[in-house]
């Protein structure tokens, strides 16, 4: 059993659904909501399909807004709109937050009456993509890992038609870029070959773990041999691992590991457990699969089916202001596109946003809770893409970028270096677009990177950081900054939960995630610190199970 192939108590796909739905709605209210979702169901889908083939100076992503009122002061916030108004309308269940966590779990919600409210324009969270003609380009998670016949994904991604579209690789032939060129065979000791047993150990340490001892997230696994397991990795930084397991690491090793730690979860080995690093490093090793615009076309194909689904409202641009239990039932206020405030009443809510806007939402969450949630720290992250006026071929799918040189601190490092890894962006679709495009994952390894992300000129003050960086590894593929039709910049101001040393074998994260009063649950990746599709998927499909 691996990361991406988790048994949920002999729960299955077909097993997945609730009790019949006495939902009831206001008639002109359930005739507005039909009409705002059928006027706006283009533009509010996670993919965007561009207009032209360039880039933008306009920083997408999250944006600062009302909604950062709505969070830091939300009692002045309701006291100037009039107060909570008196619930309209009655839900099955509703859905805060339209990532890949709530989608994911509205897909399994089959015969309710369900409200989905998202804050951004287009749903599919972290997970958004865009395209113009075959070129597409991930806006944030890009893979998956590969998961095994028959088990949840698996049978959710044939389900949706997606299983056949994705393109699969490993890493034991992986290809990196060291100072500008392109070596290939890193596990085989393609960057020092003298050194080679070196790197070739590492590696089967490392497959060792994916076959014997796979610390598996979500860890539900409560039997004492199965968490004291997972413990003892959850309880030391993955920096203390290696150099026990691998004792002097070559340079070229460590640095790849710091980068791909960055890359996946914003932070560093030494800030990360060991349990949360292996369980991500030895599954990606062990293959990965990739669809062409990434992830965001696993939220477009669970909108497409939500938005054709009799029963499904999906709401955009709007809030939670406040959730709170009532008498059995989950009651929802939140600020529509319009700037009103709209109130719901459902048997359950699931909240499927990051717990630092959760704790600011809810009403009478426990001081236990509340502490929890206050505990998970989170990062933010950029990810630019580069549409090139030509085509060239892919030298590989994932490439880290490596100094020669293990970085050290991450505020300094990640601002010399600025991106971690470059993804050929057309790898997933064979090469099969007109001009290609390069995905730079651009982490920002530190506490408070946030607030650099909403200076003026920000898209300006990147690309300007990118050129020199980027040059060497253009150069390699024999371009110039003068093939390079546009960048578009990405940003996400809290986007990656910290898996940090203790948080799973402490409980942190299953009591900042525990459910209240049997009506509101906690559906994502931030329940288990794991920022990853399968977290996401997981923690929705066990929150159904629950409903």
């Amino acid at each position: 059993m691996n990361r991406r192939s988790f048994v949920l108590g002999g729960l299955t796909a077909g097993s997945l659904f609730a009790l019949p739905g006495v939902a009831r709605a206001n008639p002109k209210y359930q005739q507005l909501l039909d009409t705002y979702l059928n006027s706006n169901a283009v533009d509010m889908a996670p993919l965007e399909r561009l207009s032209s083939f360039g880039g933008s100076s306009v920083v997408e992503g999250d944006m600062q807004d009302e909604a950062h009122e709505i969070f830091w002061n939300k009692d002045g916030y309701i006291q100037k709109k009039g107060g909570i108004p008196k619930a309209t309308a009655e839900f099955d269940v509703v859905i805060v937050g339209g990532g890949l966590a709530g989608l994911s779990a509205a897909y399994y919600l089959k015969g309710k009456k369900v409200l989905i409210i998202e804050g951004h324009n287009r749903f599919g969270g972290n997970a958004k993509s865009q395209v113009y003609g075959k070129s597409y380009a991930a806006m944030g998670s890009a893979y998956i890992t590969l998961p095994d016949d028959g088990d949840e994904i698996d049978t959710f991604l044939k389900q949706t038609g997606l299983k056949k579209q994705f393109r699969k690789t490993d890493h034991d032939d992986e290809t990196v870029i060291m100072n500008g060129k392109y070596v290939p065979g890193f596990w085989a000791g393609g960057t020092d070959i003298k050194n080679a047993d070196q790197f070739k150990a590492a590696h089967e340490k490392f497959k060792e773990v994916w076959d014997n001892a796979y610390p598996e997230i979500p860890c539900w696994d409560n039997s004492s041999s199965g968490r004291a397991h997972f413990n003892s990795l959850d309880t030391i930084s993955f920096t203390t691992w290696l150099q026990r397991e691998l004792g002097d690491i070559h340079p070229h090793i460590m640095e790849y590991i710091t980068l791909y730690c960055w890359s996946s979860f914003s932070a560093s080995p030494d800030e990360l457990s060991a349990a949360q690093a292996l369980n991500f490093l030895t599954c990606d090793l062990a293959g990965i699969q990739v669809l062409p615009g990434g992830n965001g076309m696993i939220a477009e194909a669970l909108f497409q089916d939500l938005k054709k689904r009799a029963g499904v409202t999906m709401v955009n641009q709007s809030f939670a202001v406040d959730i709170r239990s009532e008498g059995g039932k989950a009651v929802v206020c939140y600020k529509d596109a319009t700037n009103t405030l709209v109130t719901v009443k459902a048997k359950h809510c699931i909240v499927a946003n990051a717990k630092m806007v959760s704790k600011k939402v809810i009403t009478g969450l426990s001081a236990e809770q509340n502490k929890a949630m206050s505990g998970i720290p989170y990062r933010a992250y950029l990810v630019a893409n580069i549409f090139l006026k030509k085509k060239v071929p892919s030298k590989g799918y994932d490439l880290f970028s490596l100094d020669g040189v293990n970085p050290k601190n991450g505020y300094e490092d990640s601002k010399k270096r600025v991106f971690a890894d470059v993804v050929y962006a057309d790898w997933a679709l064979k090469d099969q677009a007109e001009k290609s495009i390069l995905t730079l994952y651009m982490p920002l390894p530190y506490d408070m990177a946030q607030q650099y992300l909403f200076v003026d000129n920000l898209h300006g003050k990147y690309v300007d950081r990118l050129k020199p960086r980027m040059t060497p590894a253009l150069e390699g593929m024999g371009l110039t900054w003068a093939d390079v039709q546009g960048v578009r910049l990405v940003r996400y101001g809290h986007s990656m939960p910290v898996g940090k040393v203790g948080g799973v074998a402490s409980g942190l994260f299953e009591r900042a995630s525990a459910t209240i009063d049997n009506c509101i649950h906690f559906a994502n990746q931030d329940n288990w610190g794991n920022p990853c599709f399968e977290t996401s998927f997981g923690s929705a499909i066990r929150v159904v199970e629950k409903i």
